[in-house]
């Protein structure tokens, strides 16, 4: 369909209160202000709705009441009506590797009439037990016997890993020469440990400030603060952080968030979901016997977060959206600038959505 929109537009840094996006054969051919757009197709005025870039999330384990391994397009439609025009649905290592296989078919499956979900994130299963349940009896390490098989069909192309597990450097070359994304999580490496597996390849951080510790503890000196694996991963070049921004700053505490942003800048946070099933309630984190299980959020929560902790509107976008494609090599989406796919997003002044556009 061809079309065009009116509403407030953003596109790179700026925010065009009086804007205008005219798509053609599922491409933007224009964006910038009403009075200088062509009228292509159907036209659609917005009022003063925001018109985003559709959203894009890497890290995703559920929407609504279903896990991706249970239905993986029940999850995708969940989050499509939320915003998200791309996401890789996530995996957690609390699965076998026969499961996992099994899953990773069912959402190459849901891919077919799908088109948002972009492919498979594996959120382990090699990662540091102390941080989560692993199927994994004993000692976790990587062996390529094992992950060898996840590869398989090309559905994979985002794998989370702790880097001080053994057997995770093979891996880590396997995954560079497939063109699998590697992200490294969940873990308490050292900064050695750290700067290896990013010499390697490592071009992610799953969830910063989540589900980490120090590779020392306690501190070696009463009072001294120890280099943690968050500490370490800010203080490498070349990567791109996650951050769980939950309405009462729960996941990462929005101080925190400020902080990544001044140590490594915007252009290197993405957000992410991390969605999973639990509470019904209204709040968007979940809670599985008292402990903290993940969230309930979707996109366009994440970008009004993000806006409340202080951040301006051209920067969420570029946090759910802009940041992501770069990082998954998707370069045809992730802004509204000419050229791109046309996926959009219009939300209201909450950022309830009021429409999604998929190309």
């Amino acid at each position: 369909m061809d079309y065009t929109i009116y509403g407030t537009v953003v596109v790179g840094d700026s925010v065009i209160s009086d804007g205008a996006v005219a798509v053609e054969n599922s491409k933007i051919v224009y964006s910038g202000k009403r009075s200088g757009a062509p009228v292509i197709g159907e036209t659609f005025d917005y009022k003063d709705a925001l018109i985003v870039p559709g959203f894009i999330d890497i890290h995703c384990h559920a929407g609504g009441k279903y896990w991706c391994y249970e239905d993986p397009k029940a999850v995708a439609d969940h989050h499509f009506a939320h915003g998200t025009t791309s996401m890789c649905e996530t995996l957690y290592r609390d699965m076998s590797i026969d499961e996992t296989v099994d899953a990773i078919a069912r959402i190459r499956e849901a891919m077919v009439k799908c088109k948002n979900i972009i492919g498979v994130h594996l959120e382990g299963p090699y990662l540091n037990p102390k941080y989560g349940a692993s199927v994994l009896d004993g000692e976790v390490v990587a062996d390529p016997s094992d992950y060898m098989r996840l590869f398989e069909d090309g559905t994979v192309i985002h794998v989370s890993f702790a880097p001080e597990v053994k057997g995770t450097d093979g891996l880590l070359k396997v995954l560079n020469e497939k063109g699998i994304v590697p992200a490294i999580g969940h873990s308490m490496a050292s900064y050695e440990d750290v700067r290896r597996a990013v010499e390697g390849g490592v071009k992610n951080v799953t969830h910063l400030f989540d589900a980490t510790g120090a590779s020392i503890s306690p501190t070696r000196w009463d009072g001294t603060v120890e280099v943690d694996f968050n500490a370490a991963v800010l203080l490498c070049d070349g990567l791109t952080y996650e951050l769980i921004c939950d309405e009462k700053g729960i996941h990462v505490r929005p101080e925190m968030v400020r902080l990544a942003a001044k140590t490594v800048g915007i252009d290197n946070l993405i957000g992410i979901t991390d969605a999973c099933t639990g509470t019904t309630d209204d709040t968007d984190i979940n809670f599985l016997d008292g402990e903290l299980n993940g969230s309930k959020l979707t996109m366009n929560r994440v970008f009004r977060n993000f806006v409340n902790y202080g951040f301006s509107i051209p920067d969420a976008v570029k946090f759910t959206s802009t940041n992501a494609a770069r990082l998954m090599g998707l370069s045809d989406r992730g802004s509204l600038e000419a050229g791109k796919l046309a996926d959009i997003a219009v939300m209201d002044k909450n950022y309830d959505l009021i429409k999604v556009y998929k190309a």
